[in-house]
């Protein structure tokens, strides 16, 4: 859930093979796949998302994941470099069965498009306002 967390547990998967081999009079060489960063929302970013949430759909529309994800996303590439938040989109047809988006059998409702576009462009208009007032000097 941290890259130092990661970067603890692949050291100690290295110390626990080699002290093994070791015993056994071997030598082990371990190779780890780092794989996509941790993902971390930023909070000045992830205020942005909730406002523009809240602005277009009320306070109900917001609804935490509510657990640890464990799975990869390449969008933490982007945040390494910038911060930003990731979001999810509901896209489940109404009465629908919740399904992860990358399973075969995922069927969006094509109105998520048009609202997850809704809540990007107003993530835009939110974040800008807040970046002129934090900076007079480049309101238009």
């Amino acid at each position: 859930m941290s890259a130092d967390t990661r970067d603890l547990l692949h050291s100690e998967v290295r110390h626990v093979a080699e002290a093994i081999a070791a015993a056994h009079h071997l030598q082990a060489r371990v190779e780890i796949a780092i794989g996509t960063p941790v993902l971390m929302n930023e909070a000045l970013p992830s205020s942005w998302a909730q406002r523009a949430v809240q602005n277009l759909m009320g306070n109900e529309a917001i609804v935490p994941l509510g657990f640890l994800n464990m799975a990869g996303e390449d969008f933490a590439f982007y945040l390494e470099k910038i911060p930003g938040a990731f979001l999810r989109i509901g896209a489940r047809e109404p009465g629908g069965e919740a399904t992860p988006a990358h399973a075969p059998h995922f069927y969006p409702a094509e109105e998520s498009i048009f609202i997850g576009a809704a809540v990007l462009a107003e993530t835009a208009r939110v974040a800008s306002a807040a970046l002129c007032d934090e900076k007079p000097h480049l309101k238009i």
